[in-house]
């Protein structure tokens, strides 16, 4: 019994040597070199896996685009960008997918991708120059990574109202959105007044907008906003305007998106 006493002993004196040493060792395999915090650019790849996340969802039927309609959107996007060439400095082609839908809606990501809803397009859309407007908010977006810090967990596909929901921006970011908008718009030849009554059809409409806005009362503050800063620039108001008609290819694409 004294020899198993004496060994019992040893046995719980080595281990109890051996304990902190393991410890200690364990400690030193945890590296922390490779961390590194999130960044802006981490966020906006992330952004970039919604497109396939979005368009797997059964909710992302897409409007198949005649080769003419995509030159025509294209040259919408094209006409802002190289009207305002020290703002837009990315080399990425815009591009363009309606979902349709006949909720109102439109969003971008990164990359100067857009998507907009058939039903904005024949409920809303009633002159060239209101799709310019959605147009120029978007790219301007896109081009300056204007989007909230957002992670969702990969599913494989997102839905509507979720992507919508991660995009959506504070009112104080938008009407600064908004100001940028009325800029470029400025800078292409289109009377930039349109911009605000884009924004006064969404708030007579807000219901139906939901989808977009969230918070439907957001809307009335944006114009608000928007009108005081119209108001303060209306001595330097652009006398020239190309775009006081819509054109034949306009008509066209939205009659073809009614039917």
């Amino acid at each position: 019994m004294r020899i198993t006493g004496s060994i019992l002993l040893l046995l719980l004196t080595s281990c109890s040597l051996l304990r902190p040493e393991s410890k200690e060792k364990k400690r030193a395999e945890v590296k922390l070199d490779s961390y590194r915090s999130l960044e802006s650019q981490d966020f906006i790849d992330h952004l970039n896996a919604f497109e396939q996340f979005y368009l797997n969802s059964k909710e992302a039927r897409l409007y198949k685009l005649k080769s003419s309609e995509e030159r025509f959107l294209e040259g919408i996007a094209n006409d802002i960008i190289k009207n305002n060439e020290l703002f837009f400095t990315s080399s990425a082609q815009p591009t363009f997918k309606i979902v349709e839908n006949s909720t109102p809606f439109h969003f971008s990501l990164p990359g100067l991708k857009i998507f907009i809803s058939s039903g904005l397009i024949s409920k809303y859309i009633k002159s060239e120059k209101l799709l310019y407007s959605v147009i120029a908010y978007e790219l301007i977006r896109s081009e300056k990574n204007i989007y909230r810090k957002a992670q969702i967990i990969p599913t494989g596909h997102i839905n509507t109202s979720r992507v919508l929901s991660l995009l959506r921006l504070g009112t104080q970011e938008k009407v600064e959105t908004h100001k940028w908008a009325f800029y470029t718009l400025k800078r292409v030849g289109i009377d930039p007044d349109i911009y605000l009554s884009w924004l006064q059809i969404q708030n007579r409409n807000s219901l139906d907008f939901s989808l977009q806005l969230g918070d439907t009362s957001s809307i009335s503050r944006e114009e608000s906003l928007f009108k005081a800063f119209i108001i303060e620039r209306a001595k330097s108001k652009s006398s020239q305007a190309k775009y006081e008609r819509s054109s034949r290819e306009f008509y066209s694409f939205v009659n073809r998106i009614k039917r």
